[in-house]
């Protein structure tokens, strides 16, 4: 491969420790920083937290679990992160000794996963850094073993993966960057002692990263879902903020297109609830989001770190809450929290008010998206968020056209996000193949059962197919959006979704789609853990004292009523080996029949209790 570094820009790489993320200048500079600025007083205080805990924890094991080593490598990297950084800030030397003692250990470890290489690349993060900031206070035996470890487990072993195998090196979706971010971590660590190596190491990370960073055009959306953005994305500005701190710069990997407006995604994927539109293999997310404070200096706007640190504030009322003297209590804290600290700007402009955010918001991309609300900062709002795009992408579910709804404070239609993954491996799954026949879709959560679809002849959408998403012009001051399913059901000549949000918070749903040859049998589905009431015009839904109607109206294509049946479904109990309980889960399912070359057109109309009292007042 040839070099896309200069010697000139190489030979920064070798400058004196610490060169990773910041300079010795820089650690010195946070503790008068956090003494003027609330934001990073809070941070620090909250890292202190993570420290103090990690000082009494439990000797990490390292033996696999199901074969992987991640769930260690991810505590050690949070460990040695958080020990550290409090240990440059503070000089005290508890943290020292608890920092190298974790340090060595993973060093002296025999294997670091190369056969589930996520692994290597959290591995190698953790030692790239922890070798870099502790570098001065390690002896000369003690810097040997930590960097032989990070050349023999980690840079030596990606050598073996190629390019354009369908493996990490080259991937569009979040492994890309967690290796190589890792990689190029501990590369830059040991330059001065593997340059060739670790050159090799930064210019393949450099060449590779653009093939994932595509995904995020053009609007930010991304993908893989809210929880793989924040783990994708943290490991993209990890890799990016090494070269920028090593180098002098990014070379361009830090503004691919969409990939700053991705925040804004972020913002737009939480519901008035605070819960994310938890599509494709969702997991749920960490109340603390760093590396939006990283977007926030990136982009020289505050209010794109504003729940950030919201969340932060809330984190530190909890820690300051503790008793004094009790032990420390563990919070829900981000293991990346410690580089917040030096992502982190006091000095950028005061936010303008979450009014200025748009409420309707339409994505392009590889997973369309459109997002309609009613208000921010106003738990009440309805929402409503549509996907379109296609199963077969890494982490896709069969939920093409799915949607979510909220409103009056309750999340009415819902998505259940990831099945776990060891009990879909323990039932033989292809979990990682997005074929139509692939089993993966057996699963309740991840294939079309467990989604708010239509579906024609109880058939599973087409893999191949993808649907794109298109604003649509207010209506009697509704704003909507179409998605255009079409591809992805072949007994169809055509079918579309459009939702619309109105005035008075209601949301219809316009489901139209004109059949085939044959005649079809077809089913439309929501999900909900509310109660359910069948009622004259559809059915009612109770959570509390709040309530939600569905009207529902279906006709043909000369305007003449179709009938149609509506069945409440409990779907609360596990079906097959790799499916979850889903407690005081049901699903109304509207059965409809259209003849051969005949339209239909189902309309939903969905009234929050509150709508309809300010109608009657």
């Amino acid at each position: 491969m040839t070099s896309l570094l200069s010697d000139a820009d190489w030979r920064k790489a070798l400058s004196p420790h610490p060169r990773l993320y910041a300079t010795a200048d820089r650690f010195s500079a946070l503790k008068a920083q956090a003494s003027a600025d609330p934001v990073t007083g809070q941070i620090l205080a909250l890292v202190l937290s993570q420290a103090d805990r990690h000082l009494s924890a439990e000797t990490i094991s390292y033996a696999p679990t199901s074969s992987f080593r991640m769930s260690a490598m991810r505590t050690v990297q949070g460990r040695i992160l958080s020990l550290s950084m409090a240990y440059r800030v503070t000089g005290d030397k508890r943290y020292l000794g608890r920092a190298r003692e974790e340090l060595l250990r993973l060093a002296d470890q025999p294997e670091w996963g190369t056969d589930h290489f996520l692994d290597v690349g959290e591995a190698a993060l953790a030692a790239g850094v922890g070798l870099d900031w502790l570098y001065d206070d390690l002896t000369p035996a003690e810097r040997d073993r930590v960097a032989r470890a990070i050349a023999d487990r980690a840079l030596t072993p990606s050598l073996r993966a190629e390019a354009g195998k369908g493996g990490w090196v080259d991937a569009d979706f979040n492994w890309n960057p967690v290796c190589h971010g890792g990689l190029t971590a501990g590369a830059i660590a040991i330059a001065d002692r593997e340059p060739q190596l670790a050159r090799r190491i930064v210019d393949r990370a450099i060449a590779s990263l653009p093939k994932a960073s595509v995904t995020y055009a053009p609007d930010g959306a991304y993908p893989e879902g809210p929880s793989y953005w924040s783990y994708g994305t943290t490991f993209h500005v990890f890799l990016t903020e090494a070269l920028q701190s090593a180098f002098g710069t990014a070379y361009g990997l830090d503004t691919p297109p969409g990939f700053l407006e991705s925040a804004g995604f972020l913002a737009q994927i939480v519901g008035p609830s605070g819960k994310d539109y938890n599509y494709s293999d969702h997991h749920e997310r960490a109340p603390s989001e760093p590396v939006l404070l990283w977007f926030a200096r990136k982009t020289r706007r505050r209010e794109v770190a504003r729940e950030e640190i919201r969340n932060l504030a809330q984190l530190s009322a909890d820690l300051a809450a503790s008793p004094a003297g009790s032990p420390v209590r563990p919070l829900p804290l981000s293991r990346y929290l410690p580089l917040g600290l030096l992502w982190w700007d006091p000095a950028l402009p005061p936010a303008p008010p979450t009014s200025s955010l748009p409420r309707y918001w339409v994505a392009g991309g590889a997973q369309p998206l459109a997002i309609l609300r009613s208000a921010w900062n106003d738990p009440s709002a309805t929402y409503i968020a549509l996907k379109g795009g296609t199963p077969n992408g890494s982490h896709g579910h069969m939920d093409v056209g799915s949607f979510i709804l909220e409103a009056d404070g309750v999340r009415w239609a819902l998505d259940l996000g990831t099945e776990d993954y060891n009990k879909m491996r323990a039932a033989k799954l292809n979990l990682w193949s997005y074929s139509q026949n692939s089993t993966r879709w057996t699963a309740f959560r991840v294939g079309p059962e467990g989604h708010n679809l239509l579906r024609f002849d109880g058939e599973r959408q087409h893999t191949n197919g993808k649907a794109m998403i298109v604003a649509l012009p207010p209506d009697n001051g509704a704003p909507g959006a179409v998605a255009d399913l079409s591809p992805l059901y072949p007994q169809v000549e055509k079918v579309t979704r459009q939702v619309r949000l109105h005035p008075d918070r209601s949301v219809s749903i316009r489901d139209e789609w004109t059949a085939g040859p044959k005649p079809l049998e077809v089913t439309w589905q929501w999900l909900t853990t509310a109660q359910v009431t069948p009622t004259p015009q559809g059915v009612r839904l109770q959570q509390g004292e709040q309530t939600l109607e569905l009207r529902l109206e279906a006709r043909d294509n000369r305007a003449a009523p179709t009938d149609t049946r509506v069945e409440v479904e409990d779907v609360s109990l596990p079906r097959n080996p790799q499916d979850s309980p889903n407690p005081g889960l049901k699903r109304v399912v509207v059965h409809l029949r259209t003849a051969a070359r005949g339209t239909t057109t189902l309309t939903v109309k969905a009234i929050p209790g509150s709508a309809r009292k300010k109608a009657a007042s």
